[in-house]
C-alpha cells in the first residue's frame, strides 16, 4: 500500500528538520556557537535529580551507570534517525583550553563508530582521560567546561540535539569540591543565558521543589518563562493521593508555576528494575501513568514517548522561530569581521606590499582630510547625518570644529580683550556667570574704570611726559603706551586659542589613522611620522603669533585709511555734545521738539559752551584716549583675522593637507617602510583568526538562508497581487501546515497550557 500523502509530506518534514538540524550540529562544531548563540535544548537540574535518566529514556542509550561518571562536563546527545544503528563519540575543545597543542590532541580524538551503546562506558572513561579529569581530582574541581559529544543514530531515534550538563550540587564531599560547586554553576548559566537555548528544567518528585533551585535560575535568564519546559521525574515516589502528589499534579496542569512551553512527567528505572530492557521500561512507565490521579493527564504530557515528539517539534520550531533574528545576528558578526580585516589591510610580507599597505592608508588619510577640512563629510568616516553618539564637539568633523573655536575667540577678545574695560560710571552690576561658562572665559576677572579716572590717570602722564608738541595736542607716544597697556590680554588669549586649535587637529588626526588601520601601525605611524609633524606645526603656529604680536610690544600705531579719522572725529563729537548737554542740563537730545518742555537761549547756549573750555591737559588726556580707543578697535579686528588665517590657515591647517600623502610614503627608504608596514606575529594571527571566524560565519549564513529561503516563497507584492487560479495537480504541501499535520497524525493534546508549538 502507498503512503498517504499526509504520511509524504510528514517524512518529508522530518526529512528537512534532520538537515536544519544537522547543518546546526555543523556549525556548532567548527566554532560558530562561540560566535553568535545557536538554538539548542539544554537539560540541567540539581544532582541525582534523574537528568540522566531523561537523556537515556529520550535516546535508548544507556549511559554509564555511575553517577559521577557523566557529571564532570556537557554532554552534547545528537539523535538522528538513519537505518543503521551507530554511536560515535568525539571532543570540542572549551574556551579555557588556550594551549593550541591540548586543543588538537581533543579534537583528534576520535574512536572509531560502533553500533552497540555496551562500548559507551569505556568511551567514555577514554575521553575523560583525555580531557584530564579524575574523579579524585577535587583539588582542581574534576570539571571541565571541554563538551564531550555523543552523536546516536537509529531507526528509532528522534531529531534531536540535546545538551546535558553537570548536576547542580551544594555540599562538598571527597569526590566534589567547593571549586566544582562554582565552576557547574557558571556553567548552567553560560548555556541558560542563551536566548536561543530551550531549558529542560528537571526536578525530581523525590525532593522538596523548594530546594531544587534550577527553576529560579531558569527565571533569571528566562524571566517570561517562554523558553523552558518542566520535566517531572520519579513521580512513582509519592504517595498516592498525597498532598504532595496534589502539588506535583498542579504543576502538570501548569497552575503552579506557568511555563509557557508546559510541563512532562517521566517514571525513571529504580535500583531493581536498572538492568530491564528499554521497551520494558516504556511499558511500566504507561502503566503507572495509566493509574491514580496521573491517568486524569493527557497522554501527551507524560511518558518518554509523547516527550520525544514534543521535543522535536519545539525544537524545530524553535528554531524556525529564530531564524531570522539568527542570519541577522551572523550578517552583524560578519560586517565586524569585515571591518577588522580590513583595518588590517591585505597580509603584507614583501616590501611591495608593505609599501602598497602605507600607500592605501596615506591616500585614504589625504582624501578624508581634504573633505574635513573643506566641510564636505561625505566618508563613513564622519558618521551619517543626524548621528548624535558623539559629543557636542565633533572632532570628526574638523572644519566645524574650527569654526566654532574661531567664533569663541572673536567672543573671547571683544570681551576681555583689553585690559580694563571704560565705563560712564561703575555703579552698574554685571551677571558675568553666563559669560564664564563660555570657553576662553573661564579665568576671567574683569577690571572696570571711569572716563573720568582714566582721563585724569592720562593727564598725569601727560605732564610728566611732554615733549616739543604744542599745548593741546597729545603726545604720541602716550597713545601707543596706553594702547600696548590695553592689547596685553592679546597675546594670552591667542596662545590658548591656538594651541586649543592645534589639539583638536592632533585628536582629529588620531581618529582618522585610527579608523584607517591597525593598533600597532596607528601607534608606529603615530609616534614616527605624524607626532614629529604635528610638533613641527605647532612651533609654526607658535612663531607666528610672536610676529602678529611684536607690534603690539613696541613700536608707534601706524592706522591706514580713513576709518581711523572717521572714528575720532565721531568719539570727539560725541564727547562735546555730551558736555553740552550736561552743560544745558538736557536729559533728551540736543534739538528737541519746538513744543518740548526743555528750552534754551542764546545766552544758556553761550554759557555752556564756555563750560567746554578745558585745561591744555584734559584736552590732550581725551584725545589721547580717543585715538588709543579708534586704533585699538580697528587692530583687534585685523588681529582676530590674522589669527584665523595668517595662523591657523597658514600655518596648520595648510600644512596638515599634506603631513600625509602617498608622496611622503614615496619618500620614505626600504628600511622606514618595513620598520612601519611589517607584520608583527600576533597581526598575523589576528589576521588568520579574523579569516577563520569569517568563513565560519559565511557557511553559517549560506547554511541558514537556504533554509530561510525554502520557509518562504516568492510572492507578487499585495497591491499588485492578482487571483489565482485553481491548480490541476495541487503541491505535496499545498493546504498543509506541518504542526497540524503532526497534530493530525499524532495523539491531540489536552493538557492545561497552550500548544509549545
Amino acid at each position: 500500500m502507498s503512503p498517504s500523502r499526509e504520511e509524504q509530506a510528514l517524512h518529508q518534514l522530518q526529512s528537512q528538520q534532520s538537515k536544519l538540524l544537522d547543518k546546526i550540529d555543523e556549525l556548532r562544531a567548527i566554532g560558530v556557537g562561540g560566535l553568535v548563540e545557536l538554538p539548542q535544548v539544554i537539560v540541567c537540574g540539581n544532582q541525582s535529580s534523574g537528568k540522566s535518566s531523561v537523556l537515556e529514556a529520550i535516546s535508548r542509550v544507556r549511559f554509564p551507570a555511575k553517577s559521577n561518571v557523566c557529571t564532570r562536563f556537557a554532554t552534547e546527545v545528537i539523535l538522528r534517525r538513519s537505518p543503521q544503528p551507530k554511536i560515535k563519540v568525539s571532543i570540542e575543545p572549551g574556551e579555557s583550553r588556550t594551549n593550541e597543542a591540548e586543543r588538537q590532541k581533543l579534537r583528534e580524538f576520535a574512536p572509531q563508530a560502533f553500533s552497540s551503546d555496551g562500548d559507551l562506558p569505556k568511551l567514555i572513561e577514554q575521553a575523560k582521560e583525555c580531557m584530564g579529569i579524575s574523579n579524585e581530582d577535587t583539588a582542581n574541581s574534576g570539571f571541565s567546561d571541554d563538551v564531550l559529544k555523543v552523536a546516536i543514530s537509529g531507526p528509532d531515534k528522534p531529531e534531536l540535539t540535546l545538551v546535558d550538563l553537570p548536576g547542580l550540587y551544594y555540599s562538598t564531599s571527597r569526590d566534589q569540591g567547593a571549586k566544582g560547586i562554582e565552576i557547574v554553576r557558571g556553567l548552567t548559566e553560560k548555556y541558560m543565558k542563551n536566548t536561543r537555548t530551550i531549558i529542560l528544567a528537571v526536578i525530581s518528585a523525590k525532593t522538596d521543589y523548594h530546594l531544587q533551585e534550577v527553576l529560579n535560575m531558569a527565571e533569571r535568564f528566562d524571566s517570561k518563562r517562554e523558553r523552558t519546559l518542566g520535566i517531572i521525574t520519579q513521580p512513582d515516589i509519592l504517595e498516592a493521593d498525597s498532598e504532595e502528589e496534589g502539588n506535583y499534579l498542579r504543576f502538570m496542569r501548569n497552575e503552579k508555576i506557568h511555563l509557557r512551553l508546559g510541563w512532562h512527567a517521566l517514571r525513571n528505572r529504580s535500583f531493581e528494575t536498572r538492568d530491564i530492557s528499554d521497551d520494558a521500561r516504556d511499558e511500566r512507565e504507561k502503566t503507572f501513568f495509566e493509574q491514580g490521579r496521573w491517568a486524569s493527564l493527557s497522554r501527551d504530557c507524560v511518558g518518554v514517548e509523547s516527550l520525544r515528539r514534543r521535543l522535536s517539534s519545539v525544537l524545530l520550531q524553535h528554531v524556525r522561530r529564530n531564524l531570522p533574528s539568527l542570519i541577522a545576528d551572523i550578517q552583524d558578526q560578519i560586517a565586524d569581521r569585515q571591518r577588522r580585516l580590513a583595518k588590517l589591510g591585505p597580509a603584507r610580507s614583501t616590501l611591495q606590499q608593505q609599501r602598497g599597505f602605507l600607500l592605501d592608508i596615506s591616500s585614504s588619510f589625504e582624501r578624508i582630510t581634504s573633505q574635513a577640512l573643506n566641510g564636505m563629510y561625505a566618508d563613513e568616516f564622519f558618521g551619517e547625518f543626524g548621528d548624535d553618539t558623539q559629543d557636542s564637539q565633533d572632532f570628526r568633523r574638523l572644519r566645524a570644529v574650527i569654526r566654532e573655536l574661531n567664533e569663541y575667540f572673536a567672543d573671547a577678545m571683544n570681551a576681555r580683550g583689553s585690559r580694563r574695560t571704560v565705563r560712564e560710571f561703575l555703579g552698574q552690576v554685571y551677571d558675568l556667570d553666563q559669560e564664564k561658562k563660555k570657553m576662553y572665559m573661564e579665568d576671567w576677572s574683569p577690571e572696570y574704570i571711569t572716563r573720568e579716572a582714566l582721563e585724569k590717570e592720562i593727564g598725569e602722564q601727560a605732564r610728566k611726559n611732554r615733549g616739543i608738541e604744542l599745548p593741546g595736542s597729545a603726545n604720541q607716544l602716550l597713545v601707543g603706551s596706553l594702547f600696548r597697556d590695553q592689547s596685553k590680554p592679546w597675546e594670552g588669549l591667542a596662545r590658548l586659542h591656538l594651541l586649543n586649535t592645534w589639539e583638536s587637529v592632533k585628536y582629529f588626526v588620531c581618529l582618522l589613522l585610527r579608523h584607517l588601520t591597525d593598533e600597532p601601525t596607528y601607534t608606529l605611524l603615530v609616534g614616527t611620522v605624524l607626532v614629529p609633524q604635528l610638533e613641527r606645526m605647532k612651533d609654526g603656529l607658535l612663531t607666528k603669533l610672536g610676529e602678529l604680536t611684536a607690534y603690539t610690544k613696541r613700536g608707534h600705531p601706524l592706522p591706514i585709511g580713513k576709518s581711523f579719522l572717521s572714528k575720532i572725529q565721531f568719539a570727539r563729537t560725541n564727547r562735546q555734545i555730551a558736555a553740552l548737554k550736561k552743560g544745558l542740563g538736557l536729559s533728551r537730545p540736543l534739538f528737541a521738539p519746538k513744543d518740548g518742555s526743555e528750552s534754551f537761549d542764546a545766552d544758556d547756549l553761550e554759557r555752556a559752551a564756555s563750560e567746554l573750555r578745558s585745561s591744555s591737559d584734559q584736552f590732550a588726556a581725551a584725545e589721547i584716549i580717543d585715538q588709543m580707543q579708534a586704533y585699538y578697535d580697528t587692530s583687534i579686528v585685523t588681529f582676530v583675522d590674522n589669527i584665523a588665517t595668517l595662523a591657523i590657515e597658514n600655518c596648520l591647517l595648510g600644512p596638515l593637507e599634506r603631513i600625509f600623502t602617498s608622496q611622503t610614503v614615496n619618500n620614505m627608504d626600504d628600511q622606514q617602510i618595513r620598520e612601519l608596514a611589517e607584520e608583527l606575529p600576533h597581526v598575523q594571527h589576528d589576521r588568520q583568526r579574523l579569516v577563520q571566524e569569517l568563513n565560519k560565519l559565511q557557511a553559517g549564513l549560506d547554511t541558514f538562508n537556504i533554509f530561510s529561503t525554502e520557509s518562504s516563497s516568492l510572492q507578487r507584492p499585495p497591491m499588485f497581487a492578482k487571483p489565482k487560479p485553481a491548480s490541476a495537480h495541487p503541491s505535496l504541501f499545498q493546504g498543509l501546515d506541518p504542526i497540524a499535520l503532526r497534530k493530525k497524525l499524532e495523539p491531540q493534546s489536552k493538557c492545561g497550557y497552550p500548544d509549545p508549538c
